[in-house]
């Protein structure tokens, strides 16, 4: 570990914007190509910047990149093998059906094979929690059982988790859920989308994307390309080797930001239903407040996640500097901040880990402001970065022009929000890549 490190603090808002990182001719249409559209989750960020990255620091072409919270999509289509992790099943599911090629021959055979079945299941349906029948009508919950099992049926393993990907993504059309928010709201005026034609719709928008996919990686020859993914807490220890990984590409949570659990929690709740189909599922719908005290960014209401009083030691004067801000105006923020910058800092050592020496940690992040308190979330990762060995490489300010995340945050709250809030207040105009290199073995 290099010494020079320990006294360094970085100063972001000095950073001039790059234009070249804006990706400003870039529109909805690329940002959702391929399979980056299969699914709604309003954190993602544009593929541009990984697939950039990629060029920059991994140039050779056999490189092995991981992603410590999500996506490999980039990673694929590049021809680098990848591996990511998600403490987020879900989240496990949607990356694996986007990184799986499927031959769109076999795609439309099992489109046909799923209609029969759904003539065939009108009678079975599923024992719903409480919670699944709060978020959905009655003769709504029908409908959709009678496309969950007909898609059960579907014996292909991979095109049921494609199916299965679809399902997950209409359930919130067909859901109580407000469609602008990320927060459990009910739309009392909601006009619930017929389940079927909905379905249908989407499932059909992701076999032609698939087709393109799949097309893509057939010319290009990186359709065997290893894609691994693997549900796993990043703050624990995970399962690579030492010095095993080349590149390191990742947009952490936010704090408090989104309760991560709810982003997908309709789909949790709903396969959690099935003991048969999905058996360790069960637990989400029955003790699914403690699955969310799991995430790193949520709100845990001030108790510190399985951490004795005093153990809590963050390597950054900037995290010890807002956190003594907020103590004074929000004490259980503070306590949920505190263990956010704790998390994060256990999420680095585990990335420098698997890093190999010479390999770069790029690291997409924005900062934000609660309680009239700038949070530094750049400056903070490279301080932390830097004390467990890290050493700069570039610091890059962009503007956030085709970022799928609203730019809106509740004056009040200090969370993401809607046009629709009289209290918005647009805060979320640039964010940083922070790119570290890792000098020296584990």
């Amino acid at each position: 570990m290099h010494t020079d490190t320990h006294k360094k603090s970085y100063r972001f808002n000095r950073l001039q914007p790059r234009t070249d990182w804006s990706f400003r001719h870039v529109g909805r249409k690329e940002t959702n190509s391929y399979t980056h559209g299969y699914h709604r989750y309003p954190a993602k960020f544009i593929p541009q910047i990984v697939r950039k990255l990629i060029q920059k620091f991994a140039p050779k072409g056999n490189e092995i990149i991981c992603d410590p919270f999500g996506g490999l999509v980039e990673a694929k289509i590049s021809g680098r093998e990848s591996i990511g992790f998600d403490i987020n099943p879900i989240a496990k599911l949607i990356t694996q059906v986007k990184v799986s090629n499927i031959s769109p021959e076999l795609l439309e055979k099992s489109r046909e094979e799923f209609l029969k079945n759904y003539e065939k299941s009108n009678a079975k349906k599923n024992r719903h929690s409480d919670r699944v029948k709060y978020w959905f009508k009655a003769i709504t919950i029908k409908e959709l059982d009678r496309i969950y099992f007909a898609i059960i049926k579907i014996k292909n393993p991979k095109v049921k988790k494609f199916f299965l990907c679809a399902f997950s993504h209409n359930l919130k059309n067909c859901s109580r859920w407000l469609m602008k928010s990320i927060k459990p709201t009910i739309d009392k005026n909601k006009k619930i989308a017929n389940p079927k034609d909905s379905f249908l719709r989407h499932l059909d928008t992701m076999i032609r994307k698939n087709k393109q996919f799949h097309d893509q990686l057939e010319e290009s020859g990186n359709s065997k390309v290893k894609a691994a993914m693997f549900k796993r807490d990043s703050t624990k220890r995970l399962p690579r080797a030492n010095n095993s990984v080349d590149l390191i590409i990742t947009s952490p949570p936010y704090v408090t930001s989104y309760e991560y659990a709810d982003l997908h929690q309709l789909s949790l709740l709903w396969y959690g239903d099935d003991k048969k189909n999905f058996k360790k599922w069960n637990k989400f719908s029955k003790e699914f407040n403690n699955f969310r005290r799991q995430f790193i960014g949520t709100s845990i209401k001030g108790t510190m996640r399985k951490t004795k009083p005093g153990s809590i030691n963050i390597d950054s004067a900037t995290a010890q500097k807002i956190i003594s801000k907020l103590e004074l105006v929000d004490k259980p923020l503070a306590a949920d901040v505190k263990n956010y910058f704790f998390s994060m800092q256990k999420v680095f050592k585990e990335m420098y880990r698997i890093l190999k020496k010479g390999g770069m940690a790029c690291v997409i992040v924005g900062n934000t402001n609660l309680r009239d308190t700038e949070i530094l979330n750049a400056e903070v990762a490279a301080e932390q970065m830097s004390k467990i060995g890290f050493r700069k490489t570039d610091f890059i300010k962009r503007e956030v022009l085709n970022k799928m995340i609203t730019p809106w945050r509740d004056e009040k709250t200090g969370k993401f929000t809607g046009l629709d809030n009289p209290d918005k207040k647009r805060v979320y105009q640039f964010e940083y890549i922070v790119v570290m290199e890792k000098v020296s073995n584990v």
